[in-house]
């Protein structure tokens, strides 16, 4: 019998217009020039690209309308949020995002803070995932997309262990730390930051992959007269024991191991 569904070419068969495959390698460009830079703006581009600032304003405008970019103000361009999407669904294929709910909302029972983890977008960290203490009446609330700013507890962590990172830093704003406090970060695996402004303080840690890269961050942010300042506190300590877990669920997804301190 014969059938008479309509065949789509083989993939072998497929042809690209030549100027479809020029405007994916110019974005391209301008996405690795950005990777190497804190901002661009159109006369960067330009030169990057070898045109005009014309072609270029073309090229930037409509990367901005897709959320490849962003702009930082009137003249200059940064990582959009399209591309902090696309991170957070890298790094849910390594399983990072999905396994840390459950440990999130264990932590924030226990220790009754919002409990955060975050991603670097390029630039700075994003929040990826949120579990929202409700016990008391008065507590904070984090968006997921929220940008947080160089002075931020989960800025200082991925800034500590940059040169053991899953990202990459270089052109990054750096964080609002010293040397010897970044170090200190290093030794005990907490940050610990208070915003004066806000009346805000977290609690950070690193979240490794089975590589033993750092890919998130996982803190306690609440009312500063709740946030210990400790950095053996229990808070501290649950945090530290909640992303041990998250790391070994990485590798063992069942892993049901205990995941208090």
């Amino acid at each position: 019998m014969s059938s008479n569904t309509a065949r789509g070419p083989r993939a072998d068969q497929l042809e690209i217009a030549s100027g479809d495959l020029q405007v994916v390698a110019r974005v391209v460009q301008l996405l690795r020039l950005l990777a190497g830079n804190s901002s661009i703006d159109l006369v960067s581009a330009a030169e990057e690209l070898g045109v005009g600032k014309s072609t270029a304003h073309r090229y930037l405008a409509s990367m901005e309308n897709h959320g490849l970019l962003q702009r930082r103000d009137r003249n200059r361009y940064e990582f959009g949020v399209l591309l902090a999407e696309l991170g957070t669904m890298a790094l849910s294929r390594l399983g990072v995002v999905d396994l840390a709910g459950p440990v999130m909302e264990e932590i924030s029972v226990r220790v009754r803070h919002t409990i955060v983890l975050s991603v670097w977008n390029g630039i700075c960290p994003v929040v990826a995932q949120v579990r929202e203490d409700s016990s008391r009446t008065a507590h904070v609330s984090i968006a997921v997309g929220s940008h947080l700013g160089p002075s931020a507890a989960q800025t200082l962590v991925f800034w500590a262990f940059r040169d053991e990172s899953f990202y990459r830093f270089r052109g990054a704003p750096a964080a609002d730390a010293t040397e010897a406090e970044l170090a200190e970060v290093r030794r005990t695996g907490i940050s610990i930051r208070q915003s004066p402004r806000d009346g805000v303080s977290a609690v950070a840690t690193p979240v490794r992959d089975p590589a033993g890269r750092v890919v998130a961050t996982l803190a306690a942010v609440d009312i500063s007269q709740f946030v210990p300042e400790e950095i053996d506190s229990p808070l501290a300590r649950a945090l530290l024991s909640g992303a041990e877990t998250i790391s070994r669920r990485m590798v063992s997804p069942l892993d049901n191991g205990s995941d208090h301190p």
